[in-house]
């Protein structure tokens, strides 16, 4: 697959678009499939997954009481939103997913809340901002290549109102492949505890190996301040589940 700062020929463009439709239909067509579940299995699967909820969240830092816009991209049942409505009750959140029965989960956890349910795929979804703050939790990796990485987080800087933040929770890869395999050696000691030995190693890790598609945590934040961003830190970090992001620009 052709690296970021090379030429793309038509043909390529459609190889590569092809193949971008295929592994999201394959995920979507998985994550339909599961969404009943979704909530009791994501916390056998992701370490501290409350935890890095929690610390996404706390990391758009609003202020209390005043009326903002937020977009969460890839609301799944809607967990991480409804975090963000409890602490922010009268943000207006649009919540972003690219499947219906997920989409569905998260309007009967938020009946109750002020959120529109949008479903798209992040690829395509063009952010109708300003917004006071972006979040995301374990839905970017799902983004095909890094240059499409490097486009999305150019959008969401765009759509960012000034002082507006983007935080990402989601699965990363290690700097070099020695720290790579801790992180995927501590991912699996954490499943073993919830699943068989068999379903971690023969259907757990090839579907994540199939159809994820992380990158390094050092990349992510590189390509954040070439997006514009400033303030780029880690909040939250256990071994290869991170959050991170950073912060438009307050006009003086």
């Amino acid at each position: 697959m052709p690296g970021p700062h090379q030429r793309y020929d038509r043909a390529s463009i459609g190889r590569l678009r092809m193949d971008r439709e295929k592994r999201m239909e394959r995920v979507r067509a998985n994550f339909a499939a599961g969404s009943n579940d979704y909530d009791d299995r994501i916390r056998k699967i992701v370490p501290r997954y409350d935890e890095m909820l929690c610390a996404l969240v706390g990391s758009a830092a609003l202020k209390e009481g005043e009326a903002l816009r937020a977009l969460d991209i890839g609301c799944g049942t809607g967990a991480a939103s409804s975090l963000l409505l409890k602490a922010h009750p009268k943000i207006e959140l649009t919540c972003l997913d690219m499947t219906e029965s997920m989409l569905d989960l998260a309007r009967r956890r938020l009946a109750d809340q002020d959120a529109r349910f949008v479903l798209a795929d992040v690829h395509d979804f063009e952010p109708d901002g300003p917004y006071d703050a972006v979040i995301s939790s374990l839905a970017l990796h799902h983004v095909v290549t890094d240059a499409d990485k490097r486009t999305l987080y150019r959008k969401i800087f765009s759509a960012l109102a000034p002082g507006g933040s983007f935080y990402n929770a989601d699965i990363v890869l290690g700097s070099d492949d020695s720290i790579q395999e801790i992180y995927m050696m501590r991912w699996k000691e954490h499943m073993y505890r919830s699943f068989s030995a068999e379903e971690v190693d023969v259907v757990n890790v090839p579907r994540y190996l199939r159809e994820d598609n992380p990158s390094k945590l050092m990349d992510h934040l590189r390509w954040l301040e070439e997006a514009g961003f400033e303030a780029v830190d880690v909040i939250w970090k256990h071994y290869n589940f991170a959050v991170y992001g950073g912060k438009k620009r307050a006009v003086p």
